[in-house]
């Protein structure tokens, strides 16, 4: 009888020990999530990755086809009808896919908006610092990662209609007529609306 009772004793606590490693673990992968671990300042060997991006325009069209399109972008005609998602994995692009344009196409809406599609060379990067949505090959020209880190915004180019002028050091002249954004314009240039009053500087981010 006291044999049964240590056998009971001694299997309640290994349930128990198994319990607390399964919580630690948990807790362990929560930290991990919370925290993520800072990328490495160790140079990938990369030749070039592929960003599919959102290109064209109804008045500039994109010379494309639905199977040549990349997975993950839409593509739309001039009248801004969806025609179709693209097939094409940027990993392993469909290499039987027809040259010809589809004249029905215009321009695509992507996951990235603005810079180039195909970034060559990418410098110092690895999978860690690499961005996101963007498909990293190495010099063989094998799909080796797809990026890990938030690609930063892109200033875009548009005129804000809400700048009347901006005054820029060192003379603070009084520029108008100007096609300026608070990210376009150049630091320590201050940006004022029509009614006078102080939009943004250049160089200073909000907060």
């Amino acid at each position: 009888m006291a044999l049964h009772k240590d056998v009971s004793f001694l299997a309640s606590l290994l349930v128990l020990g198994l319990m607390f490693l399964h919580v630690s673990a948990e807790i362990d992968q929560g930290r991990d999530i919370i925290n993520p671990k800072p990328c490495t300042r160790e140079c990938g060997n990369f030749s070039y990755a592929i960003c599919p991006r959102s290109e064209g325009s109804p008045r500039t069209p994109i010379c494309t086809t639905c199977c040549a399109g990349y997975k993950g972008c839409k593509y739309y005609n001039a009248n801004g009808t969806f025609i179709c998602e693209g097939q094409s994995d940027p990993r392993k692009p469909n290499e039987h896919c027809p040259k010809e344009c589809d004249r029905k196409i215009a321009y695509s809406k992507c996951p990235h908006s603005e810079g180039p599609t195909k970034i060559i060379p990418t410098k110092c990067t690895t999978c860690c610092t690499g961005y996101k949505g963007c498909y990293y090959y190495g010099k063989d020209n094998k799909f080796v990662c797809e990026g890990q880190s938030n690609e930063p915004k892109v200033c875009t180019q548009q005129c804000d209609p809400k700048v009347a002028y901006m005054t820029c050091p060192p003379e603070s002249t009084k520029l108008t007529r100007v096609c300026v954004n608070c990210c376009t314009a150049k630091p320590g240039c201050k940006l004022y609306g029509h009614d006078g009053s102080l939009i943004c500087i250049g160089g200073v981010k909000p907060h």
